[in-house]
């Protein structure tokens, strides 16, 4: 890796205050939200996993990145649910027709009364939120940020590194800490002048099949959660088991992969 400039170092810095300012503005918007609220939230936590990434470059990690955490727990439901019927359809379990129409009909009813706009007094913590997070990066000093973002590069690769070999070990824990470690990854070099420093292609799929298991394995909880346990779905579980071993085969290499070239 070829260490940063002072002057990339400062653009990277912007780039995330930016970042915060357009947080700002998505949550006042969802005040007044003309479009699907489920979607400007998804907008919302997407561009919070970057910005997580990128706190956990300057250093913060374990106080402005945990704000930003903060509040996309705080807005899950409305989006998880959309997730889950997505997930659900993407299944295409065929089985039991009354159980199919049971769990399609719970799941379509959650994702519309999940479709409310958050109340004004939520908004506001959220902005709180932010406003903390952006306090702590405006507060470094100045000098010497390139050396501060290089080893926060360092330490983001070395834990990605490391949950992609764990992947190897198939504990639900060890796929949910990669996801984590490649998306913080990703949205930190997101924050970098384009080209400071590239990214591995198969990041990106890492990424993406990381996310599919994701999603099976919080449908499963959900699943779970509302009675439909093994005893009475006993083939949809067997089909859920199918898909999930199917995405962390395809994890699991790429990961090795991935790890491997990091190694060189």
């Amino acid at each position: 890796m070829n260490p940063l400039m002072e002057n990339e170092a400062q653009v990277a810095r912007e780039r995330l205050v930016t970042g915060c300012e357009t947080m700002k503005d998505l949550l006042r918007g969802l005040l007044d939200s003309k479009g699907k609220v489920s979607e400007e939230i998804h907008g919302l936590r997407k561009l919070g996993k970057s910005l997580r990434g990128g706190f956990t470059l300057f250093g913060l990690g374990k106080s402005a990145a945990l704000e930003i955490q903060a509040i996309g727990r705080l807005l899950s439901g409305p989006r998880d649910a959309v997730s889950r019927l997505n997930t659900w359809n993407k299944l295409a379990w065929a089985g039991a027709p009354a159980v199919v129409k049971a769990i399609h009909g719970l799941l379509e009813q959650q994702t519309h009364s999940a479709a409310r706009r958050p109340p004004p007094e939520t908004v506001d913590w959220c902005l709180a939120r932010v406003a903390m997070a952006q306090q702590e990066l405006e507060g470094l000093p100045q000098a010497h940020l390139a050396e501060t973002i290089g080893k926060g590069l360092v330490k983001l690769e070395k834990r990605t590194i490391k949950r992609c070999r764990n992947l190897d070990h198939r504990s639900e824990e060890d796929f949910h800490e990669a996801r984590k470690a490649v998306k913080a990854l990703m949205g930190a070099v997101g924050f970098l002048p384009e080209g400071a420093i590239p990214l591995d292609p198969k990041l990106h799929d890492l990424a993406e099949v990381l996310g599919d298991e994701n999603d099976l394995a919080t449908l499963g909880i959900w699943l779970g959660d509302h009675g439909f346990t093994r005893r009475f779905a006993p083939d949809l579980w067997k089909t859920m088991k199918a898909a999930r071993h199917s995405k962390q085969k395809v994890a699991i290499r790429d990961g090795k992969e991935l790890a491997g070239a990091k190694s060189k």
